[in-house]
């Protein structure tokens, strides 16, 4: 954890120096205050006096705030993907596989509740160059994956054909992450607090309901 509470962004691998130390700085602030706020506002002000950085090192590193977000989204997803190659590489089979695929799904809104939100508003105001970039970092490969781990279960006849790929994007997505979208619920509706006990709880109910409308008939 960093000492704003936040869990650290996916690291570099390598310690930045000069301007890349300052971008690293201002990419990292951003989370922070993102992550603190449970929401995607903060002024590049805010932004600067978090990373001791002049308001005009926006620009030189990113060229404009806007751009900067698409760097933290395009830096968050990335570790996504990895995430995913990693689970092929243990060679489990296609349900195991999903229920790990949940946990990391729910464990990724647990360490940047705020991403997915993010990502929808830079989509909705993005040209279309920048759209499409986005889109290539997260929704298209995702989907892709998706498609793959569907194919090898209905191979090995532990899902039923015919699950469309897009579809299946959206609703396991759209599972995981209301919940996150609509915490104040848990507490003030139903007693709830969002710990580790109960997401724990939330991924095996997660895995169970998807790996039941997989099921062959």
């Amino acid at each position: 954890m960093t000492v704003s509470g936040a869990p650290p962004l996916p690291s570099l691998g390598t310690d930045p120096t000069g301007a890349d130390a300052t971008r690293e700085r201002l990419l990292v602030a951003t989370h922070e205050l993102f992550y603190s706020r449970r929401s995607t506002v903060a002024s590049v002000a805010e932004i600067c006096g978090r990373a001791e950085a002049n308001v005009a090192m926006v620009k030189y590193c990113f060229g404009s705030k806007d751009a900067l977000l698409d760097a933290l989204i395009e830096r968050i997803t990335a570790s996504f993907q990895d995430e995913l190659e990693r689970l092929d590489g243990l060679g489990l089979g296609p349900e195991e596989t999903l229920r790990r695929h949940v946990a990391g799904i729910v464990g990724n809104y647990v360490r940047y509740p705020y991403v997915n939100r993010l990502l929808n508003e830079r989509l909705m105001a993005a040209d279309a160059d920048a759209a499409a970039r986005l889109s290539e970092v997260f929704a298209r490969p995702t989907r892709e994956w998706h498609r793959r781990l569907l194919a090898r279960g209905v191979e090995q006849g532990a899902f039923r054909d015919g699950v469309d790929p897009t579809f299946f994007f959206f609703s396991i997505m759209g599972l995981c992450e209301f919940m996150f979208l609509a915490t104040p619920w848990l507490q003030h509706a139903f007693g709830e607090a969002l710990d580790d006990t109960l997401v724990e709880r939330f991924v095996q109910h997660t895995a169970d309901l998807v790996l039941t409308g997989l099921a062959p008939a």
